[in-house]
């Protein structure tokens, strides 16, 4: 792993509660058959192209977005007949930020020789009990990555 000298976690919610906490949104067959299909997505800029950027920056329009997509911010839970179901209780979206002391290039370079440093760049901690079975259809995670100067 490329090491960090900064990892943050944090967690954006809807900009207003959305309903009740008990609401829950039930899976379609289609979701449960999805739910090991997903993209990860990872995106690298410039510093120049970022200067001044805040993280607040990129979470700022997620409130508001999150409004009206409420069950992505919701925990996948199971039901006592054991179906995954999504339970709405605005919990928010996981963002990663991570700082790194190497040049974009040259951690590139180490990436092509050792293809394991690409399994680290997408966040995979599940986010509730025996999820492993239950995977969302839609990855919740946002990372920010900043390699370099």
């Amino acid at each position: 792993m490329v090491s960090s000298t900064s990892l943050r976690l944090s967690t954006v919610v809807p900009a207003t509660r959305t309903g009740d906490e008990n609401t829950v949104h039930e899976l379609t067959n289609m979701d449960l058959a999805m739910k090991l299909h997903y993209i990860k997505g990872v995106y690298f800029f410039k510093s120049e192209a970022v200067e001044g950027l805040k993280i607040y920056d990129l979470k700022k329009p997620m409130f508001r977005l999150l409004q009206l997509y409420f069950t992505a911010s919701g925990r996948i839970r199971r039901s006592e007949t054991g179906r995954p179901f999504i339970k709405c209780n605005d919990s928010g979206l996981r963002i990663v930020e991570a700082h790194y002391e190497e040049m974009v290039d040259e951690w590139f370079a180490r990436a092509m020789e050792d293809s394991s440093l690409l399994d680290d760049l997408a966040y995979n901690q599940a986010h509730g009990p025996d999820l492993d079975k239950a995977q969302p259809s839609l990855k919740k995670t946002s990372q920010v990555y900043q390699l370099g100067s």
